[in-house]
């Protein structure tokens, strides 16, 4: 893979058995896990080829992604064919994309605090809120797999967002640090792991309002989260650490406790199997000859250098 094709962005299919990788200058590219066996999505010559997010339908038909020209363009998987016209309505860069349970309908955020969910076969927008203004910029937002839950944040709270109703229905005040990260845990009792410049975390159960302390083992005073990503049950998490070129991320249980028998060097963009037992990453460019990025694919398993039935067991006796 040439350094044009260094990994952007990635999701899995709802199946878990490939993978959408989207790329600096190349588009999207679908990777099947068993076969290894690659294919490209069919850009327009006159189309941004890069990518800054992507994501898939539940049905596992269609792959959503969004340019840095503030479009969004949505493909049928299997032939690679536009499902319809580029979706233009956003003014500024787009933060994330995702579609709603039912896969005909799409939504997507942009840094201006604009919220659409809209048709992706006609491009109509069913709806349009603002989650955020010029005086309470958002810094830190996070869709969840299945786009019914979004958490966006601004210098002082954060908030949560049911779609595609878009409203709000939690809220919670953040600590006079900067919030750098947010990951959604997407099982029956939806919960936000929201990262601090003090590597210090929160896990906020957004049902009850309440949240839980934690600090990741191991960093030192210049090691600041750059990139984070949880596991499906909540019981791992990955977090890339900025400037850390030999071992950039690393892997942690809710607690923050490190599992450090991994030996895995990867980097963001990053993301687990909906099971869990997968985690796809991008690779650590001091890695290769040209300096560019391959996306890679692991187990759960081979990361931690335990079975998954281990890591449950490791859960249920610390906590």
């Amino acid at each position: 893979m040439s350094t044009t094709d260094t990994p952007t962005c990635l999701a899995f299919s709802p199946d878990g058995q490939k993978i959408a990788s989207g790329t600096a200058c190349s588009g999207v590219t679908i990777t099947d896990i068993s076969s290894k066996s690659k294919y490209q999505l069919e850009m327009l010559a006159d189309a941004h080829t890069h990518i800054t997010a992507v994501a898939w339908s539940p049905d596992g038909q269609k792959i959503i992604s969004a340019s840095p020209d503030h479009t969004i363009r949505c493909w049928y998987a299997t032939s690679t064919h536009l499902v319809g016209p580029p979706f233009g309505e956003h003014d500024d860069l787009i933060l994330a994309v995702g579609f709603l349970p039912d896969s005909s309908h799409a939504v997507s955020l942009s840094r201006d605090g604009e919220l659409l969910v809209w048709d992706t076969g006609s491009g109509a927008i069913t709806q349009r809120v603002t989650v955020s203004n010029a005086a309470q910029t958002i810094f830190v937002a996070a869709l969840s797999v299945d786009s019914t839950l979004l958490v966006t944040s601004d210098t002082k709270g954060g908030v949560a967002w049911e779609i595609p109703k878009c409203v709000r229905i939690a809220e919670i005040t953040l600590p006079d640090i900067p919030l750098l990260q947010a990951a959604i845990i997407p099982n029956n009792r939806p919960r936000v792991v929201l990262a601090f410049g003090d590597k210090s975390f929160w896990t906020w159960d957004v049902n009850t309002g309440k949240h839980d302390d934690a600090r990741f083992e191991g960093l030192n005073g210049d090691d600041i989260p750059f990139a984070m990503a949880a596991s499906p049950n909540g019981k791992l998490l990955a977090l890339e650490i900025d400037g850390d070129v030999d071992h950039p991320t690393h892997f942690y249980d809710i607690k923050g406790h490190e599992f450090t028998t991994s030996d895995v060097k990867c980097t963001h963009p990053f993301a687990f199997s909906p099971d869990g037992n997968f985690f796809a990453a991008s690779s650590v460019p001091s890695d290769s000859k040209d300096g560019s990025s391959n996306l890679i694919i692991r187990s759960v398993e081979e990361i931690l250098g335990c079975s998954p039935l281990d890591v449950r067991f490791r859960f249920m006796v610390e906590y």
